[in-house]
């Protein structure tokens, strides 16, 4: 269980913060193997073990059983219980301090689309902000470009349209180019904050809904908005001309199944139903409401 910014082993501490360095750290960062560590109170010292997927004793904050005070897992002193106990940090992006940002953020971005299922056994992370952060890097990454690549493709295409028109292309074309690119620029700078607030908020209460049935062991739903962010590493596909769109849109929902699964501990069809039935309900809702459009016509 090391240091995410130094390497400093962290076992056996009884404050939540590096001797090395002081960087503080919280146990919810780290994946352990059951029984491979104890948690102990700091008040009298009795000792727990994880009871969760994340090998975390749950819940996060309870009285203790021997001295009935009240005791938060951060206060916690982890002690090993077997010679190769380890604490997994799961993430190079948790790292970057250590690593270097860009690499960092490669290092995760190729796991999430190459290897999904390890990146969410062994991350599950307890900082929003840090999903949010890698999530707003892989937005950018991949819809700035595509946007502005559509936008120069769509002035081409209405530029050959009106050469082809009347007078034989001695029309004036109506609209320049770099104000085309400075729109779609414009709205590729707003676009990520919408697919993370919007689309990954609505998306995240309507899979939390579903596991409401699915899953009664199933973890917060900040857990969930956390997997959903990190998913949108896929969308730095956007960014690979002609097909990446279409690549990264359905991969996004394969790596979205495979973080559900391995964060809530579920089977892998749940985590299909609670991600899939927002889509099948709105095409359904999509298509009703075409039909009853057509028959008011008719």
């Amino acid at each position: 269980m090391h240091c995410l910014r130094c390497g400093y082993l962290l076992f056996n501490l009884t404050r939540p913060e590096c001797p090395e360095c002081g960087e503080r750290y919280d146990a919810e960062r780290y994946r352990f193997a059951p029984g491979a560590v104890s948690f102990h109170c700091p008040h009298c010292d009795q000792p727990y073990y994880g009871n969760d997927p994340q090998g975390l004793p749950w819940p996060r904050e309870f009285a203790c059983a021997e001295c009935g005070r009240q005791i938060r897992l951060q206060e916690m002193r982890v002690v090993p219980q077997t010679p190769d106990a380890v604490g997994w940090s799961g993430s190079v992006w948790d790292n970057r301090k250590r690593i270097g940002f860009w690499r960092a953020w490669w290092q995760a971005a190729g796991a999430i689309v190459l290897r999904p299922s390890q990146f969410f056994r062994n991350h599950v992370g307890t900082s929003t902000f840090e999903a949010w952060l890698f999530s707003t890097v892989s937005l950018y990454i991949g819809l700035l470009p595509a946007m502005l690549m559509q936008s120069v493709l769509m002035w081409g295409l209405t530029a050959m349209m009106v050469a082809a028109g009347p007078g034989g292309g001695t029309a004036a074309f109506p609209i320049p180019l770099w104000v085309i690119v400075l729109v779609m620029g414009m709205m590729g700078l707003v676009l990520p904050f919408f697919v993370q607030l919007v689309v990954g908020g609505v998306w995240t209460l309507a899979i939390q809904f579903a596991l409401l049935f699915l899953a009664p062991n199933r973890r917060p739903i900040e857990a969930t908005f956390r997997t959903m962010l990190y998913s949108f590493g896929t969308f730095a596909l956007h960014a690979v001309p002609i097909c990446g769109s279409q690549v990264a849109g359905i991969w996004h929902i394969v790596t979205l199944i495979v973080g559900i699964k391995e964060v809530h501990g579920i089977g892998g069809g749940k985590a299909t139903v609670a991600v899939l039935w927002p889509i099948v309900a709105s095409i359904a809702a999509y298509i009703a409401f075409v039909m009853i459009l057509i028959s008011a016509a008719t």
